[in-house]
């Protein structure tokens, strides 16, 4: 449930920004698009959960990993969140400073923009989940291979 709502909250967002009359030249509509299919994925994630899918914990991996790591260097940057985040980072741009950030569901995209910029953050509720994941899908392989061992004697 908490991807869905993540990825909700998300799609929710950038349908707001369609409302702004500025955004309606051609890129900003195709970004707006390439911003919604990742806040798309978590609610295909949750919804696979729902339905006890084999492969949801699979996806919602790798949903989780899309979210653990932000960047901005050289004018390039990429962060995404559906759902809540709490990060710790560095901003290297001017000094190193350390800071911590705290919200829910973002998305950052930049190409060519704000060249000086310069940070990498760490997405801690990310890591959490990933870890939940990884011993979620490791506790259901052994139940699965009990299971099929008793099958077989």
């Amino acid at each position: 449930m908490y991807q869905i709502i993540g990825g909700a909250i998300g799609a929710i967002m950038i349908l707001f920004s369609l409302f702004d009359t500025t955004q309606f030249a051609g890129l900003n509509i195709l970004v707006l698009a390439f911003m919604f299919i990742f806040f798309a994925y978590p609610v295909f994630c949750g919804t696979l959960c729902l339905k006890s899918k084999e492969s949801a914990l699979r996806h919602s991996l790798i949903n989780q990993f899309l979210q653990l790591l932000g960047f901005a260097f050289f004018g390039f940057a990429f962060s995404y969140v559906a759902g809540i985040y709490l990060s710790i980072g560095l901003d290297l741009s001017k000094s190193i400073d350390v800071k911590f950030d705290i919200g829910v569901s973002k998305f950052d995209f930049n190409i060519n923009r704000e060249a000086e910029r310069a940070e990498i953050n760490f997405n801690l509720v990310a890591f959490g989940l990933i870890y939940w994941i990884e011993k979620l899908t490791k506790k259901l392989k052994a139940e699965k291979e009990i299971i099929e061992a008793d099958s077989i004697g």
